[in-house]
């Protein structure tokens, strides 16, 4: 039975208000209700002509994102080890650096076309960060019970130091210049040569806790002779306070430096070359689930090449989207060749979005670093510097599991511009630096097709998480302790969180709410693209349970259960639309607010259907916009309640299965 509902969702209202803002819009030649661009993804599964390869009707008629193609591709591989730390002068429990060793160790890995580097039982220590630039090199510890790393890279409290380059080594257009300064209430940052302004670096609105600027020497060359000269750093803090360092070097304009340097982004970092040579621009629109790309001239590619696709951010883009960030990249993915005619390019996975040729859209080649992983020990940070433990820069195939990670400076393990990566098993414990700008998230960032699974984090801000461009990721049979979930920034689309628990808490730099999609109001996030779902999920929160910023389009909220203290259910601002919110058990304490609150006239097309409000104003939906379908809703008074209990308890793995299941239905009828 269905109380009845206040006046605010009584029908004749409704009416009555409908007529009344059709007047209104009229008045200002505005249509009510409507968005602004063409509606694609809400497809029901007998819509036929209208499904791409980028769909995929579930066992409920729903049609999902294709998800078959996420995660390590061919599962992650027992990996033979081929070196040990010890093998070049590591050695646990000795209290001395083996940052080098490590390094030099997964060199030789590389060396011999790869292979696993094995950490022994104990504590290993790392002074430096480690970069691996080889494929198909996997450091591996004993498990995260017998294996530490304990990375105490530090900067002195008293004065600026160069990271790169050496002293009195040659300087030449390459060469990387790098300052770091201790980071709390820093301002600026100033290379100088010998009194000469290289590079200046000052603080804005989201520079977190950066501690490091760096130039190269060509920002040198041209402003000073070439020479010896002394290398300068100083820092400056907002107390007024200056620390200084510097380095003698020799400056040369001819010196073609190929000297590696450690990535400070990370503790350990495994880094690819990433795009490499010129763009080509698309000649056609690349339509949501293309598989042939039609470029502008023929571009030097073969089958297995790996490409990026992006459509900039244009004026007219963001005017579409109403989005006011002025930076960050929105609509992006990765794909491999597959075949190449002429000026047309075979790719492997269907778009999941449109790339226009109005905006620039284009192709470019990137070489990855593939098939590299870590497992099985522990990374704990000693400083709060803005260092993270893993990354997996320009990474396809890599992967941690087995993994806990402790007080991470920024980022436990992450992935930056990667494809079909994996995270799993893992434990992610906390992070040093909490105060805004980007710092302790868990989750995919313009990343693609990559999966987490049976991960458990504690007191990050944002876990889960999906930002700047990511797409087509799950993130499943997860808890996230004491943080928000989140679409971050960036028009991510078509990603999953399923199975996951989330027990977002004010105090740690999360917002409060139980997930929330940044809004395209926001200056430095912009709104999230379309399709992203939540399947059977348990969320808690002090605010409303889900927050959606606008922009979104035929998101999917289906079996879960919201516990919010304060706030609705689902609250959707302008330009939501097209959502199926079903089977939801909605939990709300504050005795005044409704299940479902649509902000918006153009919050059209949504769906409601078998969702339970326990407590709350007793008001199913209410707002500015009618769903489109409002149907066997219950309100019940506040008090325990159960999960909801699915048919299909992951239609992440019903969909691996059913895949299954036809391609072997297809091989017995030959």
């Amino acid at each position: 039975m269905q109380s009845q509902p206040l006046l605010s969702s009584c029908p004749a209202f409704l009416i009555h208000r409908r007529i009344v803002t059709l007047l209104l819009l009229g008045t200002l030649g505005l249509s009510a209700g409507a968005v602004p661009w063409e509606r694609q993804y809400k497809i029901k599964s007998n819509q036929t002509q209208r499904l791409t390869p980028a769909d995929m009707p579930g066992p409920d008629g729903i049609v999902y994102p294709n998800w078959t193609k996420c995660g390590v591709q061919g599962g992650i591989p027992q990996v033979k080890a081929v070196v040990s730390v010890e093998d070049f002068g590591g050695r646990a429990g000795d209290n001395v650096d083996d940052s080098e060793a490590l390094a030099r160790a997964c060199e030789a890995a590389g060396a011999k076309s790869g292979g696993a580097v094995l950490l022994g039982e104990g504590t290993y220590y790392l002074d430096r960060p480690v970069t691996v630039r080889h494929d198909n090199v996997i450091i591996r510890g004993q498990g995260p019970h017998r294996t530490r790393l304990i990375f105490r890279y530090a900067v002195p409290d008293d004065r600026v130091v160069f990271y790169s380059p050496l002293p009195g080594s040659k300087v030449g257009p390459g060469t990387r210049l790098e300052m770091h300064s201790r980071p709390t209430g820093l301002a600026r940052m100033t290379i100088l040569m010998d009194d000469t302004v290289v590079g200046t670096w000052t603080r804005g609105q989201h520079s977190g806790n950066t501690f490091n600027f760096a130039r190269r020497g060509r920002d040198a060359i041209g402003k000073t002779a070439d020479g010896p000269h002394t290398l300068k750093g100083i820092a400056e803090y907002n107390n007024g306070q200056k620390r200084s360092g510097q380095i003698p070097i020799v400056l040369d304009s001819t010196f073609k430096d190929n000297t590696p340097v450690a990535d400070s982004r990370a503790a350990i970092t495994f880094a690819g070359r990433g795009t490499v040579g010129a763009r080509f621009s698309l000649a056609r629109d690349g339509k949501r689930g293309d598989m042939k790309l039609v470029l502008q001239k023929a571009a030097p590619l073969r089958p297995g090449d790996c490409i990026l696709i992006e459509g900039p951010a244009t004026d007219r883009w963001k005017k579409l989207t109403r989005n006011a960030c002025l930076w960050g990249t929105y609509r992006m993915y990765e794909l491999v060749v597959t075949g190449v005619e002429g000026k047309t390019v075979k790719v492997n996975q269907p778009l999941r979005i449109e790339f226009p040729v109005i905006d620039g859209s284009y192709i470019q080649k990137i070489e990855p670093i593939q098939h590299c992983g870590v497992e099985g020990f522990t990374l704990e940070q000693t400083e709060n510097l803005w260092i993270s433990s893993v990354i997996f820069s320009h990474g396809w195939n890599c992967w941690a599991k087995d993994v806990t990670i402790k007080k991470c400076g920024r980022f436990p393990v992450y992935g930056s511009m990667a494809k079909w990566c994996e995270i799993r098993n893992c434990v992610f414990d906390d992070a040093w630096f909490k105060g805004g700008g980007g710092t302790a998230y868990t989750g995919w960032d313009r990343c693609w097709d990559c999966l987490m699974e049976n991960v458990e984090t504690f007191k990050m801000r944002h876990a889960p998480l999906f930002q700047w461009a990511a797409a087509g990721c799950v993130i499943r049979k997860s808890v996230f302790h004491e943080s928000d979930g989140q679409w971050h920034a960036g028009w991510t689309n078509e990603n999953l969180i399923e199975q996951c628990v989330i027990e977002s808490v004010r105090g740690h730099g999360g917002y409060g709410y139980g997930m929330w999609a940044s809004p395209p109001e926001d200056k430095a996030h912009g709104p999230n693209g379309p399709r992203n779902v939540v399947y059977n999920c348990d969320v808690s929160s002090p605010r409303a349970g889900l927050w959606m910023g606008g922009m979104n389009e035929n998101w999917l909220i289906l079996h879960n259960r919201f516990v919010a203290d304060t706030g609705p259910g689902v609250f959707a601002k302008p330009t939501s639309f097209d959502h199926i919110i079903k089977d939801n058990v909605f939990v709300v304490k504050d005795g005044k607010s409704p299940m479902v609150s649509l902000a918006a006239d153009d919050c059209i097309g949504i769906e409601l259907i078998e969702n339970k409000l326990h407590g709350g104003s007793g008001t199913t939906v209410s707002g500015k916009a009618e769903p489109a379908v409002v149907r066997d809703n219950e309100v019940l008074p506040l008090g325990p309640t159960a999960r909801p209990v699915p048919k299909v308890s992951s239609i992440y793995e019903w969909q691996l299965q059913h895949q299954k299941s036809v391609a072997e239905s297809r091989t017995s009828d030959f």
